[in-house]
């Protein structure tokens, strides 16, 4: 019952509901927020409850926004949690406000949670990881590494990806692989703009790549052929002729050939951005939630996580559209899913 008012009180505050968020501010202290501050090393919002001097403590990582935790709806969840109990941390990562996702956004993930863990304020000395989209997925990579074994007590993520060699398929050929079948799937155009931002900024520095990263960066988030600025793979040189192959390839039986062209290095970097991959290391307990057809990552993740680890729940629900929760009473049974998911992420972080 708890949990459930705790729920009342994040969703009645983060979403659109005139009466009920009057209600929940009315039964609520106001949250004392510091947007200055400092957390392993990354600039990050930190919002407390009201009242009291230790919480349960959150680490939100939010997904690729420009506006990062700035963003009207971040902000809004953070407080809703710090209104509901909770101390919430919401760091702003390196290249995860252009969708640029590094092994250096994940080195910083680590030490925002380990340092949130450190807190004298964080009750227990153990932490949550809340996440959405590629924040879902960071911080599933986050709650693996051997350094925070036993401080991460629960990851809650909203449509997450779990194996990025997938991703890139859906981004450049509009395929995905599942249960031994290639099926086609559209993703926003988005997705091909990150995963190029991404792909650019592994491969070995150089002239040429950061040419082209500089390209790729100036490229509007909204712009509905993302990947026009790509050269001709015979344009340039070393390993980025591989990943340039890659990225401009649409034929999904070509895929995998071009894919095995990569460098090691860059094929051992983009494992180790794919949460699947260490399914063996994830102890904490996880909580996703993805609708039928995400527009960026396909459920199928999701699932493939839930069946490579044991304490892996997933709750599917057309009350999302990604990462953010339309509620319908025309969709009651669907509401309630959701509903669901937020009380048990919300129980498992206690």
């Amino acid at each position: 019952m708890g949990a459930q008012f705790r729920t009342f009180v994040v969703l009645a505050t983060t979403l659109h509901t005139p009466g009920l968020t009057w209600a929940a501010k009315a039964l609520t202290a106001d949250p004392r927020v510091d947007d200055v501050a400092v957390v392993g090393g990354a600039p990050t919002t930190v919002v407390r409850p009201g009242n009291g001097r230790r919480w349960v403590t959150i680490v939100f990582v939010n997904g690729a926004t420009a506006r990062g935790r700035h963003h009207p709806e971040v902000q809004r969840l953070a407080r809703g949690l710090a209104r509901a109990g909770y101390l919430v941390l919401v760091p702003d990562l390196p290249g995860l406000a252009r969708g640029e996702i590094t092994r250096r956004t994940l080195r910083a993930t680590i030490a925002v949670v380990r340092a949130a863990a450190d807190r004298p304020d964080a009750r227990g000395s153990r932490v949550a990881i809340f996440g959405v989209s590629v924040g879902g997925t960071l911080g599933l990579l986050a709650a693996e590494d051997p350094s925070l074994a036993g401080r991460v007590s629960v990851v809650a993520g909203i449509a997450p990806f779990t194996d990025l060699r997938h991703v890139v398929r859906v981004a450049t050929t509009a395929t995905y692989a599942e249960a031994g079948r290639i099926v086609p799937y559209r993703a926003d155009p988005f997705v091909s703009l990150a995963i190029a931002r991404s792909l650019v900024a592994a491969a070995p520095p150089g002239r040429e790549s950061r040419r082209l990263l500089v390209a790729l960066l100036d490229v509007s988030d909204d712009s509905t052929d993302p990947l026009a600025v790509l050269p001709s793979p015979e344009a340039v040189h070393g390993q980025l002729k591989a990943v340039v192959r890659l990225l401009s390839n649409r034929n999904p039986h070509r895929f995998g050939s071009l894919y095995d062209a990569l460098s090691p290095q860059l094929r051992a970097g983009l494992r180790a951005l794919s949460p699947l991959r260490g399914a063996g290391r994830l102890h904490a307990r996880v909580e996703l939630a993805s609708s039928p057809h995400d527009k960026y990552f396909p459920v199928g993740e999701s699932r493939a996580l839930a069946r490579a680890a044991p304490r892996v729940d997933l709750t599917v629900t057309r009350t999302l559209q990604h990462a953010v929760p339309k509620p319908s009473l025309a969709n009651l049974w669907d509401l309630l899913r959701f509903d669901g998911f937020v009380v048990d992420a919300l129980h498992a972080a206690e």
